[in-house]
């Protein structure tokens, strides 16, 4: 079975959050706990083979609270491993599941100088979800040549937010 084949099993018997159970924060939780294990475990491989924690957090990347807490993780020092993973995990996420990840390359690319891979990404997203809205945010962002130096302050105002939504006070 080739890897998105097996990705995409492993997708399948993940469930979304159910948002009308007392555990949602839990989930998500459970969401930022799997992305920070996927950032440790690909900067020491440049890839992943473990498909339940690549499809937990490909799932839970549905939820905008963990999307958005992976959007913010880039610093000056992780942002090239940062860059290399999301472009690895939105070229094998199945179809479905694309539109997040590639939101978040296309982010890291345009913060990184790269419009037209950023654009690329956005495009991707589009294919995978037509109407997915922070693909249409990015776009008209792109459009207007916002400043590539808005999106390192955005996430400095807003990743500790995230993170105080999901962590209260632990951080």
């Amino acid at each position: 079975m080739d890897n998105k084949l097996l990705l995409q099993d492993a997708v399948s018997k993940i469930t979304e959050i159910d948002y009308e159970s007392d555990n949602v924060l839990k989930q998500q939780r459970l969401g930022a706990i799997a992305i920070n294990e996927l950032v440790v475990r690909f900067s020491k491989n440049e890839s992943v083979d473990d498909y339940e924690l690549l499809a937990l957090v490909l799932v839970r990347f549905k939820d905008l609270q963990v999307r958005d807490y992976a959007m913010g993780l880039a610093t000056d020092e992780n942002k090239d491993k940062l860059f290399n993973l999301w472009y690895w995990l939105m070229n094998i996420a199945p179809a479905g599941y694309i539109a997040p990840v590639a939101c978040i390359f296309a982010a890291c690319a345009y913060e990184s100088g790269e419009s037209e891979l950023a654009q690329k990404a956005l495009d991707k997203a589009f294919t995978d979800l037509p109407a997915y809205p922070l693909a249409l945010l990015l776009s008209r962002v792109f459009q207007s040549a916002w400043p590539v130096s808005s999106f390192a302050q955005m996430r400095a105002q807003l990743h500790p937010k995230v993170c105080a939504s999901l962590f209260g006070s632990r951080l």
